[in-house]
């Protein structure tokens, strides 16, 4: 019965993908995906498919996804079992502007394979890019049971505030810093959490300590901008902002800037944790 249901899963995953495609994906490709010849692609999708997917997953960290969809659908039909296809299938309709049908094959991916902790991770990033930050949470609580590093337990602290826990957010903290005590991206949303909770004098102390390593003096700086804003004080954010990233770019923030103090709860610990703003928001701007 399990295999019966994993083959329906990837047939209508195929099926759905199809739709966009001018013919039905298939394990043998006939034109060239950028620097990746056809006859790399055939090769790799006959010997190695979770290469091909690896290959694919390059195109995407570049933004070029067309390219890492076209991959992934090659690997998909030469190995209709693989995980790693399986869910890149899934994850690629996000970027792609279809995140309800990434989150509805991820969440039966999840359901098939709930040890698959790729499929898992993934379900997370998808829940996060809806908004939907419970869900998220709950769909990493099997991750954070056998937790081992530092990264996790930030994406679980980071969660967990969102979600209205701000002291099991800081547990999570903790227990990153436990693993790896000069963190930056830790110590940068630790410093967030108190930002949010207005202890601002406690957040700029962490940012600062974050900033004593070199390398991330330009990510803490942007944290610290962040903290200023939700503070109300967006010229000072902007001056921070200025010296830590192009001036198109900052220039591009003020508005962000401007936002954050005038959301509340969940949003604004969103928009500080994760960058999201919610659609709805600009309205604020013009809120007293």
């Amino acid at each position: 019965m399990r295999k019966k249901i994993a083959n329906t899963m990837v047939s209508g995953a195929l099926i759905l993908l199809a739709a966009c495609a001018s013919e039905t994906p298939a394990k043998r490709a006939t034109e060239d995906v950028g620097p990746v010849s056809v006859r790399a692609r055939n090769s790799l999708a006959a010997e190695n498919p979770a290469g091909l997917v690896k290959v694919g997953e390059g195109f995407e960290r570049a933004g070029n996804y067309a390219a890492a969809q076209a991959l992934y659908q090659q690997a998909l039909a030469a190995a209709p079992d693989l995980m790693a296809a399986n869910v890149a299938v899934a994850r690629i309709l996000t970027p792609m502007g279809r995140p309800e049908e990434s989150l509805r094959l991820l969440q039966a991916l999840v359901e098939e394979s709930p040890e698959a902790t790729e499929a898992r991770s993934a379900l997370v990033d998808a829940y996060i890019a809806n908004a939907d930050y419970k869900s998220a949470l709950q769909t990493f609580q099997p991750l954070i049971t056998s937790a081992s590093s530092a990264e996790m337990y930030d994406t679980a602290g980071r969660l967990a505030y969102i979600s209205g826990a701000p002291d099991g957010a800081r547990i999570f903290f903790d227990k990153a810093l436990k693993l790896e005590p000069e963190n930056p991206s830790v110590l940068q949303h630790l410093a967030l959490s108190y930002a949010l909770d207005g202890a601002f004098e406690s957040a700029v102390a962490l940012i600062q300590k974050a900033m004593d390593r070199p390398s991330a003096q330009l990510p803490a700086q942007r944290s610290l901008a962040i903290i200023y804003a939700l503070s109300g004080q967006t010229d000072a954010a902007m001056h921070i902002a200025r010296g830590a990233m192009p001036h198109e770019e900052a220039n591009n923030m003020r508005v962000f800037y401007q936002l954050l103090p005038k959301l509340q709860g969940e949003e604004r610990a969103a928009a500080a944790m994760f960058g999201r703003i919610p659609t709805n928001a600009f309205e604020k701007l013009n809120d007293k």
